[in-house]
């Protein structure tokens, strides 16, 4: 990073503002509260934890009208989310990081964690985010204390937990665009020494695109989340928490919209754009579409654990033991039609399930948080079932089949702090784990016209990961860090349409995708402890990066495939700030360069042409060389700046409330093959709320606010699709093209009145 890039970035925290700051009084003084965070599997301060991390606390995320994981982009700089056909197809990236695949066997690079229990399909990460306590973004590689789908880093979730005292809430929030949630919790003593904790989310939102065929609006869902939690205390040796979840969610979600389609010309199944076009306008302000059927993506997911705590003087020894079960549905238009085509009722549709059974067990012992060694150490044994049945309709690309990926995974861990001289550590972690991974696959009768068949295999893989590193205190408050990880992604089986004969690439595993990270960190409270700042510097380099690509000997089909090497490397930093005891101030930036260092062959984007890079292959086909190109979806800059402001209101039996943010990021390229048609460009949302809560209590809360404020309209995603419609895959782009985009929640402005209550 530029002396200048360092000075924007401080200047850029001098004035800013998120909401997560919390303040605090110790004698007579205002400093910032204290959080303490597990980022480690221990307890410990935010500030004391040599990991780049981004925590966040409920009302962070309530600030920016958040219920859900890809809300967290406004308040982490270097977290984005790519948005799927549906649920399971969201791609979550840290530092330009991030795993795009079909198939049922291939891991994700951030690791979505929930009070201790990894989800298995990404799916599950993106459930509503209900009771709340906080929510640490861990970044980079974190495989030695999270294991193999941690490549990327972690978003470690943690719910609140019962009390011993009975305390109650409840919120109703409505939009101008229709929404509505209905929240409720309670929590207090059932006996002695027993606890508990119940809380229930209710939601509904009609969606924000206008099907023109239907007359409704779709990209909407309604949702039901239940969450329990026991806590039982019969002594001081040990405790037990017995959590357990419902999730329930019916969608039509997530369709695209035209950005740019040619007029006049016939897709592959003949129908003329025209059709398509009817009564819409393609653009960057285009909320309508034309489908039939209507997109589906329905989810139902439960399950629970149990974790015990055995005190063992001053250590702590803990088991925690979790099942779980995912059941999604999906369906989507295929032909780009509307009313009967090819003989089929709908036209032609893509549907299926996604099915996913999980359980693992964490054996670890904690030692005391004092003394010149502190270390967690551990076993973690897991075992999962993920099963994907889909049939594409219709004589044009069909598809029917059902696979099944199974892994058992054994791992030791730990991880250890030394304190080599006062105000100097040493770290220091390993992990050792083995898994054996396997499939099932079935293609049935109407696969493209090709015969049946069954096929299976399975592989096995060991794999040793770690972390070494020194942290330094500099002065009282104040600590630098310079850390070594070594990432790891296991290997995986390619299960989708693409298996198409038993001889395949997808019939042997693409190799683990592994990575070597280096940072520098500084992290201290200043001005005394009324201010915070915490800076890093990283450079990861990953090998073998699993990713869909294009073999030319396959007829082009999309395989995934070890495509080649990355560097991501930049500087991150975020601060807060209480300017006075009624206002304040947070910020966070991040400069992100994330490139391809290696990768020959890659597909070509439609369109390209020799001179544009796209080169006749030895083998077939044609092929480029992406060195040097950037990842998809990641910003070089993004930054979130924010404000509280507590407004006393006189004589009113009232107290004001004032909250601020803002959150901008540069222009991004959703194609990892670097098409120019896929580029959405530089873009910020500004939030503003108004919130008025009783003075004597402060039980009550009516909180009005305004997301995307300016109206800015984005997309979280877009798919060039011009390949559909003529069959020559490299005509001039700019006489033909296809293409569409997604709508995130907040793509255009809504307003809204959220009442709370508690005791």
């Amino acid at each position: 990073m530029t002396r200048s890039m360092m000075c924007s970035t401080l200047a850029i925290l001098g004035f800013a503002a998120p909401a997560m700051a919390q303040e605090a009084t110790v004698g007579s003084a205002l400093v910032l509260e204290e959080i303490v965070v597990t980022a480690q599997k221990r307890a410990q301060s935010a500030q004391d934890v040599p990991v780049a991390m981004s925590v966040i606390g409920a009302d962070a995320l309530a600030a920016v009208g958040g219920s859900r994981l890809q809300d967290l982009t406004q308040l982490s700089p270097s977290l984005t989310v790519t948005q799927g056909g549906d649920q399971n197809n969201n791609s979550v990236i840290l530092r330009g990081i991030g795993t795009s695949a079909f198939s049922i066997g291939v891991e994700a690079s951030v690791l979505v964690v929930i009070d201790d229990v990894a989800a298995g399909l990404s799916g599950q990460g993106f459930n509503d985010l209900q009771d709340i306590e906080r929510i640490e973004i861990l970044r980079g590689p974190q495989s030695t204390l999270f294991g193999k789908a941690a490549s990327a880093g972690v978003i470690n979730i943690t719910t609140k937990a019962p009390t011993d005292t009975f305390t109650g809430s409840a919120e109703i929030m409505v939009t101008d665009d229709d929404e509505q949630r209905y929240s409720a919790g309670l929590s207090g003593p059932l006996a002695e020494g027993l606890s508990f904790r119940a809380s229930a989310a209710i939601g509904r939102y009609d969606g924000n695109i206008r099907n023109l065929v239907t007359g409704r609006m779709i990209n909407g869902r309604d949702s039901e989340n239940y969450r329990a939690k026991f806590l039982w205390e019969p002594s001081e040796s040990f405790d037990v928490t017995l959590s357990g979840h419902y999730a329930k969610t019916e969608a039509d979600c997530c369709e695209y919209v035209s950005i740019r389609k040619t007029p006049g010309i016939r897709n592959l199944f003949g129908v003329p754009t025209n059709t398509q076009l009817e009564g819409i306008t393609p653009g960057v302000n285009n909320f309508t579409a034309r489908l039939d059927p209507e997109p589906v993506s329905d989810a139902k997911d439960y399950g629970g654990s149990l974790k015990v705590n055995v005190y063992l003087g001053e250590h702590t020894l803990t088991n925690i033991t979790a099942r779980n079960h995912y059941f999604a549905t999906d369906s989507s238009d295929f032909d780009g039609a509307t009313g009967p085509l090819l003989g089929q009722p709908n036209g032609l549709m893509q549907f299926g399930f996604f099915r996913g059974d999980t359980f693992s067990n964490e054996l670890r012992l904690t030692s005391p948080a004092s003394g010149v060694l502190q270390y967690v150490a551990g076993l973690y044994y897991a075992d999962n079932t993920f099963t994907r049945r889909f049939t594409r309709t219709g004589p044009a690309q069909p598809g029917d089949w059902r696979g099944e990926a199974g892994s058992e995974a054994y791992a030791m861990f730990g991880q250890a702090d030394y304190t080599v001289t006062p105000g100097t550590k040493l770290i220091a972690g390993l992990r050792w784990g083995r898994e054996n991974i396997s499939f099932v696959y079935d293609r049935y009768n109407n696969a493209g016209g090709n015969p049946p068949f069954n096929t299976s295999g399975s592989a096995n893989d060991t794999v040793v990961t770690g972390r070494a590193g020194i942290q330094q205190d500099l002065a009282q408050d104040v600590m630098a860090f310079a850390t070594y990880s070594r990432g790891y992604k296991g290997q995986a089986y390619d299960l989708t349409s693409s298996f198409s004969t038993p001889t395949n690439p997808a019939r042997n595993p693409v190799r683990p995708e592994t990575s070597n990270s280096y940072e520098l960190g500084l992290k201290g409270r200043f001005l005394d402890r009324r201010a915070s700042l915490s800076l890093t510097g990283f450079l990861t380099d990953y090998d073998d990066f699993q990713a869909q690509s294009q073999v030319a000997e396959f007829g082009g089909s999309l395989f995934l495939a070890n495509v080649g090497k990355l560097r991501t490397k930049g500087v991150e930093a975020e601060g807060s700030v209480l300017a006075t005891e009624m206002l304040t101030l947070n910020g966070s930036v991040a400069y992100t360069d994330a490139t391809i260092r290696a990768f020959p062959n890659a597909e070509c984007y439609f369109g390209q042409t020799v001179a544009l890079g796209c080169t006749p292959r030895a083998t077939g086909g044609r092929a480029q060389d992406l060195a040097g190109h950037r990842l998809a979806n990641s910003p070089e800059w993004k930054f979130n700046v924010g404000a509280d402001l507590e407004v006393p209101l006189g004589d009113l039996p009232v107290t004001g409330f004032v909250n601020a943010s803002y959150s901008w990021q540069s222009k991004v390229n959703f194609d990892l093959r670097g098409n120019p048609n896929t580029v959405q460009d530089a873009y910020g949302i500004t939030n503003v709320s108004v919130a008025f809560e009783d003075k004597e209590q402060g039980r009550y809360r009516l909180t009005l606010f305004v997301r995307n404020l300016f109206d800015k309209h984005y997309f979280s995603s877009m798919n060039d699709l011009t390949n559909g419609l003529i069959a020559n895959p490299y005509p001039n782009p700019s006489t033909v093209i296809d293409l569409r985009g997604r709508r995130a929640r907040d793509a255009s402005r809504y307003m809204g009145a959220r009442f709370s209550v508690k005791y």
